[in-house]
């Protein structure tokens, strides 16, 4: 069955409430504590609420039908939002970054007290559930969108244990430097959650195989016509996946059989597949024992 856009969505929404009741509680903790990390921890959750509305934007227009300017569909759609998340990410290390260095220079004592405990790990215990259920949902639906915005959120896991535990170093009497000096490690953390969705979406957009040839061509040569398979190729995404390969068959079949092989060729994939939109382009060539094709050669 292919990716279901219904799902995907619902499953933003969800998630969109509860990152912004996390980063509303953050941000407001930070101004009233004078803290710089927990400031900038509560922007960091204020971007998974925004990457979740450029993913509800982008899964809409994903969702569009083929049309005479786009034969293969919109589906990149969702992988161009990924790659906005990736630009906000990188806009707010920054800012970070600037707040942090004007704290070293104008340090300012942050009050700490049971409140800000429990607020933390309350919104802890949140996020851990935010990024595990949209994580194990984005897999289950191969949905890219939704597990770069899981890793987003699964960084801000990493921030807020972070900032819990310098509150708990300046709490026991350690210089106040430390504040500003572990929003910088979240600026860190910030960017290599930018990477790593960068890295996942470039592949797509790249033509990146998605894949193994060796299992396509297992799936193939499991029909009796076919003799061989050589050339073969993946792009797209699992959700979305366009497979071409070339075939060996008898070289006495008919036109009529060799277009029923092709299409026996695509139902079996898409069998094999079958939680993926799966489109297949078959070359038939006639098979011949002594000939060994090239894999090197471009087809």
């Amino acid at each position: 069955m292919p990716i279901s856009v219904k799902s995907i969505k619902r499953i933003l929404w969800v998630i969109l409430f509860a990152n912004l009741a996390v980063a509303f509680a953050k941000i407001g903790l930070g101004a009233l504590s004078n803290s710089a990390s927990i400031l900038a921890d509560g922007y960091h959750s204020l971007t998974d609420g925004s990457s979740n509305v450029i993913g509800l934007v982008g899964m809409s227009l994903a969702s569009r039908p083929v049309d005479e300017d786009h034969p293969y569909g919109h589906g990149k759609y969702e992988t161009l939002s990924s790659l906005l998340i990736v630009g906000m990410l990188f806009f707010l290390s920054f800012q970070i970054i600037s707040e942090a260095i004007s704290k070293f220079y104008n340090p300012v004592v942050p009050t700490i007290d049971v409140i800000t405990f429990v607020v933390m790990i309350s919104t802890l215990v949140i996020n851990l559930f935010v990024t595990t259920y949209e994580y194990k949902q984005g897999k289950k639906l191969h949905s890219t969108l939704l597990i770069s915005d899981a890793m987003h959120t699964r960084s801000d896991v990493f921030v807020t244990l972070g900032v819990i535990l310098s509150l708990v170093l300046i709490k026991l009497g350690l210089p106040i430097w430390i504040d500003p000096l572990v929003s910088l490690v979240v600026a860190g953390v910030i960017l290599f959650a930018a990477y790593e969705i960068f890295k996942m979406a470039s592949a797509i957009l790249l033509d990146s195989k998605v894949v193994d040839e060796a299992i396509i061509t297992e799936v193939v040569l499991r029909l009796p016509e076919v003799k061989g398979v050589h050339h073969v190729r993946s792009r797209g995404t699992l959700s979305n996946l366009f497979i071409d390969l070339h075939v060996l068959t008898d070289a006495q079949v008919s036109l009529i059989d060799a277009h029923y092989l092709s299409h026996t060729i695509e139902r079996v994939l898409q069998d094999h597949f079958e939680e993926s939109m799966v489109q297949v382009i078959t070359h038939l060539e006639p098979f011949n024992p002594q000939y060994k094709p090239d894999p090197t050669k471009q087809p």
